[in-house]
């Protein structure tokens, strides 16, 4: 995983979820799903999930919520695994998704 792919999301979600365009956010969607689909597919899957919502035009914050959430989770365990810089960037990174996906 790049360092900086991470950097970049956690620069975007800083900025507040409503600062990205959909089109950036499918795009970050889709390069993450690249990057983790043979490393962490469970994440991968998430991330499948939430890109269909994101582009599926029926969903409702709660369920985006929900899966923002599931990913914050999801990169939190992974940060606590990795260690180091990355590992600090995955908790940092997990912590904004749970946040963002509460207040959906």
């Amino acid at each position: 995983m790049a360092q900086a792919d991470l950097d970049t999301t956690i620069s975007a979600l800083q900025g507040g979820l409503t600062s990205l365009p959909p089109e950036a956010a499918v795009a970050n969607i889709e390069s993450w799903q690249q990057q983790l689909k043979d490393a962490a597919p469970e994440v991968a899957s998430t991330l499948e999930e939430l890109k269909s919502a994101l582009t599926g035009g029926g969903a409702s914050g709660s369920s985006v919520g929900q899966l923002l959430a599931k990913l914050g989770s999801q990169a939190s365990s992974a940060g606590a695994s990795a260690g180091g810089d990355a590992g600090t960037k995955l908790q940092q990174l997990g912590e904004m998704l749970t946040k963002a996906g509460g207040s959906l």
